[in-house]
C-alpha cells in the first residue's frame, strides 16, 4: 500500500493490519505485535525502492503507547522524523521504558530527529493532542518537509477505550488527520495499531476514512481547553529540541484557557 502511494497510484490509504506493529524490535516481538509494519514500509521506501524518489519521512504515531520498535529502528536515521504522543505516566504505562521520554531525541546523525510528547496522566483529549499538533509536530514537520506520512493509527486514546483511558473523539481524529492533509502533498499511510474497543475504533477509523476521500467535518469537542500538564510537557519537548528545529525557539501562547490536572 505504501508503495503505491508513493508512486501515485493511491493519493492516500488506510492498511487495517492485524496484529499491530509499532513495539516489534528489529529481532524480537513485543506487546501484540510481530513485525514493525510502519518500520518495514519505511525502510522499503528508502532503501529498497529508491526509484520512488522518497527521501524523507515523517512517521507519526497517535497510539496511546510509545511507538518503542519504530523509535529504536530509525534513532540515527535522519531520513526519518519520528513523532510519538502517548501516555507516559513518568515510566509507569506500558512499555515502561525511560525511552518514551521527552530528553530522546535521537543519536548521531539522527538527532533531532526524534520526537516524544509523553502525557503525564491519563484522560488526555481532543484539545490536548491538538495542542501538541500545533505547538510541536506541525512547525517541525513544516521545516522537514516530508516526501511521504506513514500514520501508526492506534485508536487506543480514544474515548472509551479503557485500557488508554484517554478521550480523544472521532472528530478528533479527524481533525489531527487534516492537519496533516497539508504535508508531502496529501500522501498519507495509515496503518492499524492498538485499539481495544471495536466500536471506538470504527468511529474513529470511519471519521478518518471520511478525510481522507474529501468530506468536510465540524470539530464538536467538550473539551477544547488543554491540561495545564499538557502545555507544560509541550514547553519541555520545546526547549529540549529548539536547538535542532529553531522554529521551536519562541514562546508559547500566553493567557492560555488551561484545565487542571485530573484527580483520582
Amino acid at each position: 500500500v505504501a508503495e503505491k502511494v508513493a508512486a501515485g497510484e493511491l493519493s492516500s490509504a488506510i492498511a487495517l493490519v492485524r496484529p499491530p506493529g509499532h513495539h516489534a524490535e528489529h529481532s524480537k516481538p513485543m506487546g501484540f505485535c510481530l513485525f514493525n509494519n510502519v518500520a518495514i514500509a519505511a525502510n522499503y521506501l528508502l532503501n529498497e525502492r529508491p526509484d520512488l524518489g522518497i527521501n524523507k519521512i515523517l512517521i507519526v504515531d497517535w497510539d496511546v503507547h510509545h511507538g518503542n520498535g519504530t523509535q529504536n529502528m530509525f534513532y540515527s536515521d535522519p531520513r526519518v522524523l519520528f513523532f510519538s504522543v502517548h501516555r507516559y505516566d513518568y515510566g509507569r504505562f506500558y512499555p515502561y521504558e525511560a525511552d518514551a521520554s521527552h530528553v530522546f531525541i535521537g543519536d548521531e546523525t539522527g538527532r533531532g530527529y526524534n520526537i516524544n510528547v509523553p502525557w503525564e496522566h491519563a484522560k488526555c483529549g481532543d484539545a490536548d493532542y491538538v495542542a501538541a499538533w500545533d505547538h510541536v509536530l506541525l512547525p517541525v514537520a513544516e521545516a522537514f518537509d516530508p516526501d511521504i506520512i506513514l500514520l501508526s493509527a492506534g485508536f487506543d486514546a480514544a474515548r472509551g477505550d479503557h485500557m488508554g483511558d484517554c478521550c480523544i473523539t472521532p472528530n478528533g481524529y479527524a481533525l489531527l488527520l487534516t492537519k496533516l492533509l497539508g504535508f508531502a502533498k496529501g500522501r498519507i499511510v495509515m496503518a492499524l495499531e492498538g485499539g481495544y474497543n471495536p466500536e471506538s475504533i470504527a468511529n474513529s477509523v470511519c471519521a478518518c476514512a471520511k478525510v481522507l476521500l474529501g468530506d468536510k467535518f465540524t470539530l464538536n469537542s467538550p473539551e477544547m481547553q488543554p491540561f495545564e500538564s499538557t502545555w507544560r510537557v509541550i514547553q519541555m519537548v520545546r526547549d529540549e529540541l529548539k536547538t535542532y528545529w529553531p522554529v521551536l525557539s519562541s514562546k508559547l501562547p500566553e493567557n492560555v484557557s488551561l484545565r487542571s490536572t485530573p484527580s483520582y
